[in-house]
Parts: structure tokens; C-alpha cells; sequence
């Protein structure tokens, strides 16, 4: 063995190895091995989607955080910076803002608390670049003015205190980035809470310094500088804030209502127009106190437009933030509730499946064990309609079956395979439909034959509908044997030969007489014109007898007490056209494309009308094999016609008669016939079929044992190939095991299997002859037999004689 093959082996071995101790768990433990493989996957896919709405909670959360607290600075921001206006108001000698200043701080030390409750201590800085008190100790000493005749230098340290604020809320605030995924809603809050705040601060700035120096006669060359320089860095803000378009217009988009379109875009423009016109002003010299008034008003304005763009552009975002973290709070929520139905859910199905299987599994283990213990006594019964209660059943069947014939079939039902069973229920079914077959076609021939002057013109007619009938049955039979062991669908073979249509009609009304008669239907058909017509029509007699006998029993089965089916056809051209009209149920218009289908029984009246949905699918699948058709017309409780169009074809052209000739009497026939036949008809059939043969003497043996126990001489064994205490083909095992030359013998059976033929032959039968017979083809093939000598030997030197 080479490397690779030895690899191999091991392999399936390893791959074996979990199987066969699967193979070996009991049901309880392959379900719970089965429920872990289950609930490993979803309880991790459940726990990893808990755990991603953990992480959208926990950064939601940090959202809210980080943007209450980017909103609690930029407030405190803008309140220093009004408080920033009102301080050098005051201080400039200003007496009419002094109740407007005392709330402003009020205002201030709210919004510091406020910061200082989201805020760790740590982090308010100085706003000094050296050592000096923190933030929060410098806003505290703002508000007490602690620089009385100094204003530029409380604007300075309003400035710096506004700058240290706004860095503040750029090192604990939210950030321009939140992540690779984020950055459009990064762009928006690094707008809201840091771009926005900066501007209103530098316009601020623009707004109070612009005002001091308008104020004064003549400017001050720093004064001036200082200006240009909060100017510019005013414009520069605005520049940058202008410069992102997307944010900008996303910003548009969420707060446009039908007033302004555009609230953040207008505020924008307004705040330019105050840089513009403010820098125009200063730069003219053309100060006083009415300009600084209206310069201050100007930059309010604009200041105070944006701001409230501002505050309701955030309070937008911090809605919008709450929402998500509402959001990811439920569907953790509902991830968490997910995972606990998957364990309940796996809970209940153990549950559900200990019930449904475990438990009935154990009640027909214990039923097993009772029957394997020989109790035949106790019913097996399992509630429920699934596959255990199936097998509940098909165990109940085989108790019956054991119970009834354990001591003579035990072996047998033991020892058939599953390759055997199709074989032997086609052999058994032909054997019991051939079997009264061969009876009924047997004494038929008989009356019409030796029988025919005692009979009237009436019983001989109504002997040929019989022995009509039964052929018809018997060609049906041979139809479904040929089907079932060739396994094909079209295996039946078809005749294409010219078929009169008077006695074809003839034929299948009475075929179904008795049913009309016995439904209370009358069946309405012209005779005379069946009798006397000349159309001739293309196709099988067999197949198309079996179309119109389904067709009329169909209209008679749907049909009520007191009813009428009506049989018509017309020749036109080169078609004839058979209807079958009855005045029943009728069938509804949707049911219609379904009529034709296999194994499609639509609704009626009376469900309980036999039948398996085949009929109509037959009759098309024939009509059409045979070149021909079927249409159907219906209504609902009206009735249905049923027409079937068929080729028109010449009469056949007689063959010229010929001259009888006398034909030798044939020679008498001798021997001695024993005949094995369980079947008390079909040895009498026999026997009344060679009674007239004073040469034969024939012995009937009803069972194998009766055979083998018979002592006299025979000349030839015909033995059915099915008996009660053995078969045919060990019958004749046990006849060539006796003393004496070996025996002729030919199987007589009413199965009619290529694959029975080939066991007799092989089990050393001259030939199989098939259930039923007639008189002069048994006659002929017995001359064959009895007129050859006795082979010499064990072997059998005739060949098998055709059927």
C-alpha cells in the first residue's frame, strides 16, 4: 500500500470515527449535543450583535457627554463675551447697563457650575501661559471688575479667559474626528460647538474694540493696530467657517424652514456685511458717539443672529445624539431579550422534543421488545401523525401479521429482502387478478362453445358481453405488469390499426350498464345508428374502449339519482368527434387547467367518490399517443361535455376469401396430467376444458403436500406457481430430489413477469404458461408436450414452447 493510500484510509477513519459514536448517543444526547452546535453560533452571533449595541451605547453616551459639555463652554463663552460688552460699558462710565451686567454674571456663574459639574477640576487650566489661579478663579474675579479705569485691560483678560474656554472645549469637548466612519457628522460638530463659537468670539471682538475706538475724537495708532487685528482675525474665522460648503449646507438643510431656506448661509452673510461695514467705518476716521452706538447695534445684530443659529443648530445635534443613544439603548435591549428567546426557545424545543420523540421513541422501544418476546396481545399505538406515528402504525400491521401467521410465515417475512418486494406484490397481484380472470374467460369460451344451443340469443350475448368485458380486463392487466417492470411510462404499446366506431360505442356502454343501472342514471346513446354506422376511426380498440368507458364512468359517478349521460358522435371530414354530455355537478371555470393533471381530484358534492385523480390524465395521455384529442366545456351545477376527436380512417379491405380446406382431425391425446392447483375454480376450469379428451387422466392436488405425496405415474406435472405451502419452484426441487427419471413439468401461473419466466426455466420447467388460457391453445400445447419423448437424463432437452 502506497503512502497516499494508507493517508487516505486514515483519513475516512478519523472522518468515520465521530459517526459511528453519534451513531451510538441516544436521542436525548444528540439533542443536546446538537442544541450546543446551535446555541454556540447564535448565542455568539446574539452576544457580538448585544456587544456592538454595548459599544453604540457606551459612544453615544461619550456623545452626549462630550456635546453637553462643548455646549456648557461655548454658553460660557458667549456669556463672557456679552459680559465682556457690558464690563467695558461700565467701566467707560456707562451707568444704564448696570442691571443688565448684575444678570449677565448671574447668568456666567451658572453656566461655569454647570461646566464645572461635566468637567474634571483638572482641566480648567490657567489662562495664563505662566503660573497664576485657574480658569475658574479668573472668571470669578471678572465678574467682580477688578480693573476700575483700566478698560483695555478687562478686555484683554476677558479675552484671554474666552480664548482659555474655547481651548478647554477643544481638549474635552467633542473633536473634529469620531472615527473613520464619521466624518460628515464630525464636520457638523466641529462646526456647531468649535468653528461657530470662535466666529461669535472674533466678531465680538470686532464689535467692542471697533466701538471703543470709535468712540474717541482721534484714534490711536495702537488702538488702530489692535483694531485691524481683530478685524482681520474676524474675517479670517469667517473665511474658514464659509470654506466648509458640505457642512455648511447640510447645516442649511436640517434648519431651513419655508421663512429662510437658508438660516446658517443668511446669518453668515449678515455677519460679513458687519465685518465690511465696521472696517469701513474705522478706516474713515469718522467716529463719535452715534457711530459707536450704531456700530455696536450693527455688530449685535449680526451677533445675535448667528448665535441663535448656533444654539438651535446644537440643540438640533444634541437631539439628534439623544435619539441615537435612545436607539442603541433599544437594541440592546431587544439583543439582550434575543438571546434569552434563543434559550428559551432551545429550552422548549428539548422540551418539545422529549415530549414528541424521546418519550414515543421509548413507548415503541418498550412495543419492540414485546413483540420481539412473541406479545402479540397489546396494541401499538403513538399519538400524533408524524412519521413516529407512522411507524407506530406500520409496527401495529406487523403485529397483526405476525399475530396471524407467526408460526407459518415468521421465516419467510424474515428472509425477503427489499429488492424482492416489488417482484413479489406484482406477482401476487397478477396471480389474484388472473386467477378469477381465467375462470371467467375459461367457462365463457366454454358456454359459447360447447354450451351455444342451449343457450338463447339473449344469454349468448350477454356471455360475449362477459367474456368482452374480461378481455378488456385482461389487456388492462397486461398493461399495468408491463408498465411496473419496465419501470417506463411508456411502455404500453399502442396498435395503429382501423377500429369501427358502432361496436367500439357499443362496447363501453355496456361495459358501464350496471354502474348507470345501479347510480340511477339513464344512459342515453342512438343503437340504431351505432348499429348501422360506417365510421371507421384511427387508433388501439383497447386503449380507445378504455377512453370512453372512463368518460362515462366519470359522467355516471358525478351525476345524481334520476340524471342522464348522453353518448353522441358526428363524422365531419377527416374527424370524428365522440361527446359525453351529462347534466351533473359540472366543474368550475379556475378547476378547468387542473382537470387534466395526475393525481388532481378537484372538488364536489360527495367526497366520498372513489377514485385516485388518473382517469382523465390516462385519457389524454391516450388520446394523444393515438393522434387524436380531448376538449372539455363545464359549468358549475350545470354539467360538462366531454368531445374527443379522433382521425377518420377507410374500412380495412377484406381479404379475398379463401377455399376451406379440410383439415386432418387431430390425433387424440394420452397421458397421465397431474395438476397442483389450490384454486378449486381453476382446477374445474381445467378439467371441463379437457373432459372431452377420453385419453387424458387428469389428478387434481390441491397443496404441495398432496403432490409430493402422490405415488402415481404421471406423463407431465402443470403446477401453479404460487400454492399455499410452498411455491411452484420448490415443489419442483423436491419432485427431481425423488427416485426415478426426472419430471416433465410446466408452470401455470397467473404471473406473468419476465422475471417468473426466467426463475421456472432456470428451476428446470419445460415452459411457463400464463393465467388465463384458452381451450385450443391448451389443447395445442399439450399435443407439443405429450407427443415428445422423456429427455434422457437430468437436463430437459425441449425448448420453452412461446407464448
Amino acid at each position: 500500500m502506497s503512502l497516499l493510500s494508507a493517508l487516505s484510509l486514515r483519513a475516512r477513519r478519523w472522518v468515520k470515527a465521530p459517526q459511528h459514536l453519534f451513531d451510538h448517543l441516544s436521542f436525548r444526547t444528540k439533542f443536546v449535543v446538537i442544541g450546543m452546535v446551535l446555541a454556540g453560533p447564535l448565542s455568539t452571533l446574539v452576544g457580538f450583535v448585544a456587544s456592538r449595541y454595548d459599544h453604540r451605547v457606551d459612544q453615544a453616551q461619550a456623545r452626549e457627554s462630550a456635546l453637553l459639555r462643548s455646549s456648557h463652554l461655548r454658553d460660557l463663552a458667549l456669556a463672557l463675551a456679552v459680559h465682556r460688552g457690558l464690563s467695558a460699558r461700565i467701566l467707560a462710565g456707562e451707568e444704564g447697563v448696570s442691571t443688565e451686567l448684575v444678570q449677565q454674571q448671574k447668568r456666567v456663574d451658572r453656566l461655569l457650575y454647570e461646566a464645572q459639574e461635566s468637567i474634571p477640576a483638572d482641566q480648567w487650566r490657567t489662562a495664563n501661559p505662566g503660573q497664576g489661579p485657574t480658569l475658574v478663579a479668573e472668571v470669578h474675579d471678572l465678574m467682580r471688575l477688578s480693573d476700575p479705569g483700566q478698560p483695555e485691560q478687562n478686555f484683554v483678560r476677558h479675552n484671554a479667559v474666552i480664548d482659555a474656554v474655547l481651548n478647554l472645549n477643544a481638549r474635552v469637548g467633542v473633536g473634529p474626528d469620531l472615527g473613520p466612519d464619521a466624518h460628515r457628522e464630525s464636520a457638523l460638530l466641529h462646526l456647531a460647538f468649535q468653528q461657530l463659537p470662535m466666529l461669535l468670539e472674533a466678531l465680538g471682538r470686532q464689535r467692542g474694540w471697533g466701538s471703543a475706538v470709535l468712540t474717541q475724537e482721534a484714534y490711536a495708532d495702537a488702538d488702530t493696530t489692535r483694531y485691524m487685528m481683530y478685524a482681520g482675525g474676524a474675517a479670517q474665522q469667517l473665511e474658514v467657517t464659509q470654506s466648509a460648503r458640505e457642512a455648511l449646507a447640510e447645516t442649511n438643510q436640517l434648519l431651513a424652514h419655508p421663512e429662510e431656506p437658508a438660516p446658517l448661509s443668511t446669518a453668515l452673510n449678515e455677519a460679513d456685511i458687519f465685518t465690511q461695514r465696521s472696517m469701513a467705518l474705522v478706516m474713515a476716521h469718522e467716529g463719535g458717539t452715534a457711530a459707536a452706538t450704531e456700530h455696536f447695534r450693527e455688530g449685535s445684530f449680526a451677533i445675535n443672529q448667528l448665535a441663535d443659529v448656533t444654539a438651535t443648530f446644537s440643540d438640533l445635534l444634541l437631539a439628534r445624539s439623544r435619539q441615537d443613544l435612545a436607539a442603541a439603548q433599544s437594541g440592546r435591549t431587544w439583543s439582550l431579550l434575543g438571546m434569552g428567546l434563543v434559550v428559551l426557545a432551545l429550552l422548549l424545543m428539548y422540551r418539545g422534543f422529549e415530549r414528541s420523540t424521546v418519550l414515543r421513541l421509548r413507548a415503541l422501544q418498550r412495543a419492540s421488545r414485546r413483540l420481539a418476546d412473541g406479545q402479540f396481545n397489546d396494541r401499538v399505538t403513538v399519538v400524533g401523525s408524524d412519521e413516529i406515528a407512522r411507524l407506530s402504525g406500520a409496527l401495529d400491521d406487523m403485529r397483526q401479521r405476525l399475530q396471524n401467521a407467526v408460526r407459518e410465515r415468521a421465516d419467510a417475512l424474515a428472509a425477503h429482502a427489499a429488492s424482492r418486494a416489488k417482484t413479489e406484490f406484482l406477482a401476487r397481484w397478477s396471480h389474484d387478478l388472473r386467477t378469477p380472470l381465467a375462470a371467467v374467460l375459461g367457462f365463457a369460451d366454454m358456454l359459447l362453445t360447447r354450451q351455444a344451443p342451449a343457450l338463447s340469443e339473449a344469454q349468448r350475448e350477454d356471455v360475449m358481453h362477459i367474456r368482452e368485458a374480461g378481455e378488456h380486463l385482461l389487456a388492462l392487466v397486461n398493461d399495468v405488469l408491463a408498465v411496473a417492470s419496465l419501470d417506463a411510462r411508456d411502455s404500453i404499446r399502442q396498435r395503429d390499426e382501423a377500429v369501427p366506431i358502432g361496436p367500439l360505442i357499443a362496447s363501453a356502454v355496456h361495459l358501464v350498464q350496471a354502474q348507470a343501472r345501479t347510480a340511477g342514471v339513464l344512459l342515453e346513446w342512438p343503437r340504431e345508428q351505432g348499429i348501422l354506422s360506417p365510421d371507421w376511426v384511427r387508433g388501439d380498440r383497447t386503449r380507445l374502449l378504455q377512453v370512453l368507458a372512463n368518460l362515462l364512468s366519470n359522467a355516471i359517478k358525478y351525476n345524481q339519482a334520476g340524471g342522464h349521460v348522453r353518448l353522441l358522435w358526428s363524422a365531419q371530414g377527416a374527424q370524428v368527434s365522440i361527446a359525453v354530455e351529462d347534466d351533473g355537478c359540472g366543474i368550475a371555470e379556475e378547476d378547468l387547467p387542473r382537470l387534466f393533471q395526475p393525481f388532481e381530484r378537484l372538488a364536489t358534492p360527495d367526497p366520498g367518490i372513489e377514485g385516485l385523480g388518473l382517469g382523465l390524465s390516462n385519457v389524454k395521455r391516450l388520446l394523444e399517443a393515438m393522434g387524436g384529442s380531448v376538449a372539455v366545456h363545464s359549468r358549475l351545477g350545470e354539467g360538462s361535455r366531454f368531445t374527443v376527436s379522433l382521425q377518420r380512417m377507410a374500412p380495412p379491405v377484406p381479404a379475398p376469401a379463401l377455399v376451406p380446406q379440410a383439415l386432418p382431425p387431430a390425433p387424440p391425446l394420452h397421458g397421465r396430467i397431474t395438476y397442483v392447483e389450490d384454486d378449486e375454480t381453476n382446477a374445474l376450469l381445467l378439467q371441463a376444458m379437457l373432459a372431452a379428451e377420453p385419453g387424458l387422466e387428469v389428478t387434481v392436488c390441491h397443496d404441495g403436500a398432496q403432490a409430493l405425496a402422490s405415488l402415481d405415474a404421471t406423463d407431465l406435472w402443470i403446477v401453479d406457481g404460487q400454492l399455499p405451502d410452498m411455491d411452484g419452484l420448490d415443489l419442483l426441487r423436491q419432485l427431481q430430489r425423488r427416485p426415478g427419471p426426472p419430471p416433465r413439468a410446466v408452470m401455470f401461473s397467473a404471473d406473468a413477469l419476465p422475471c417468473r419466466r426466467d426463475q421456472a426455466l432456470a428451476a428446470g420447467f419445460i415452459d411457463l404458461w400464463v393465467k388465463p388460457m384458452g381451450r385450443d391453445e391448451l389443447l395445442t400445447r399439450l399435443r407439443q408436450l405429450l407427443s415428445r419423448p422423456r429427455p434422457e437424463g437430468q437436463g430437459v432437452s425441449a425448448a420453452p414452447l412461446a407464448q
